[in-house]
Formats: C-alpha cells, sequence, structure tokens
C-alpha cells in the first residue's frame, strides 16, 4: 500500500453517519453555509496535514462539494473548495440547495494515479449515494480528458 493511500485510509477511518430512510433527501434542519463551508475546509486541511506528514506534497490533494438543486435532485454539481468563499456561502444559502457530501481527489506519486473518493457531512441514502458517486465518475471522466490531451 502507498503512502498516498495510508493517509486516505486513516483520514476515512471513523464511524460513518446514520444512512437516511430512503424516502429522505437530507436530514433536517440541514448545515448552514457557513458552517458548512467550515466543514469542508477542515476536511480538506486535515487531509493535507496528514499527507504532509507522511511525507507527501499537500497540494496534491483537492476537494469539492457535491450538490443538487431540488428541481433536480438526481444531477449533481460540484463547487470546490478553490473557488470563491463568497459565492460559496452565497450558493449555499439557497433554498433550492442540498449538499450531499464532498469529493477529494489525491494524486499519488508512487502509483502515479488519481485517487478519488467521498467524505459524508451526514448519512446518505442509497439515492444520494447514486448521485455523490456520479460526480466521483464525471470527475474521473473529466480528468482523463486532460490527461489524454496532455500527453
Amino acid at each position: 500500500m502507498s503512502a498516498a493511500a495510508r493517509v486516505r485510509r486513516a483520514f476515512q477511518l471513523g464511524r460513518p453517519p446514520k444512512p437516511l430512510s430512503e424516502g429522505e433527501m437530507i436530514p433536517e434542519p440541514s448545515l448552514r453555509p457557513a458552517v458548512l463551508w467550515q466543514r469542508a475546509v477542515d476536511a480538506l486541511a486535515s487531509l493535507r496535514a496528514r499527507m504532509q506528514a507522511a511525507g507527501l506534497k499537500p497540494e496534491h490533494a483537492e476537494a469539492a462539494i457535491v450538490y443538487v438543486e431540488r428541481a433536480a435532485p438526481d444531477e449533481p454539481h460540484v463547487f470546490t473548495l478553490a473557488e470563491d468563499r463568497i459565492r460559496a456561502l452565497e450558493l449555499f444559502a439557497s433554498e433550492d440547495v442540498i449538499p450531499l457530501g464532498m469529493i477529494f481527489m489525491q494524486h499519488d506519486e508512487q502509483t502515479g494515479q488519481r485517487a478519488i473518493f467521498p467524505y459524508l457531512f451526514f448519512g446518505l441514502n442509497q439515492r444520494g449515494m447514486a448521485v455523490l458517486r456520479k460526480a466521483a465518475e464525471r470527475e474521473i471522466a473529466a480528468a482523463e480528458m486532460i490527461q489524454r490531451a496532455v500527453n
């Protein structure tokens, strides 16, 4: 197992949130925009600190908040943490936006691969996990397209 994989495993340890029932979309009350943003920033900082402690480059980790809009709950959108904080607070203040969790992208220098893995703010049902998975698959496809264009 590579050093990056060990860091990912340690970062993901812990008790997963209790899943929602199939009829629920989000728990009530949902996270306030400032709390959501802070949890996301803290999670990325935690992963990067673990990477640095393991002798890895912290800039090899990126993250995005995955959300849906009430009008299209099966269509994921991503907001990268590199984007503007004020814009994030405005976006997540909307009643029409439902944050589901995060996806992390981590470059593994040892294997030359890019790992994409989820991080949940709260438990999701199967439908919510499918939407989060769809967002991750899109990120993988985009990364592969960029890789082919570069090579």
